[in-house]
């Protein structure tokens, strides 16, 4: 990307908010607020946050799509190792009543039924390339 070259806000895209540059995404590297620019003289979209980490489309779609999926996948995890406490916990509970004992049980069903759900979202997940 050369240096140099004039940047403008015109023709904003789709996503873009009424304050002069911004849109309603954030940066796949920081969380940081992204700014639109247009640059080159097509006018190619690109995106910048604040510490100048910048995208074209693609290549913040590209982020964007890897993030979902990181992230479902860090619930998953989350959820099995909810699933592991919650056996500990029932290990523990030599006095409980059944109803006590119950209670948990549905609940480690429930965390197991989330956690398939989700991971069929990421399989069924179609990314555009």
């Amino acid at each position: 990307m050369k240096r140099g070259k004039p940047r403008t806000t015109s023709r904003p895209p789709p996503s873009a908010t009424r304050e002069r540059g911004l849109v309603p995404l954030s940066c796949p590297d920081c969380s940081g607020v992204l700014r639109f620019e247009r640059e080159g003289p097509h006018g190619h979209l690109l995106y910048r946050c604040q510490v100048d980490h910048r995208y074209t489309l693609s290549s913040l779609l590209d982020a964007k799509e890897g993030k979902v999926e990181e992230t479902l996948w860090s619930a998953v995890l989350l959820l099995k190792q909810m699933v592991y406490a919650y056996e500990d916990l029932l290990s523990e509970m030599k006095n409980a009543t059944a109803t006590e004992r119950k209670r948990v049980k549905h609940r480690m069903n429930e965390l197991r039924r989330q956690c398939v759900a989700i991971q069929g979202m990421i399989e069924a997940t179609h990314v555009l390339e």
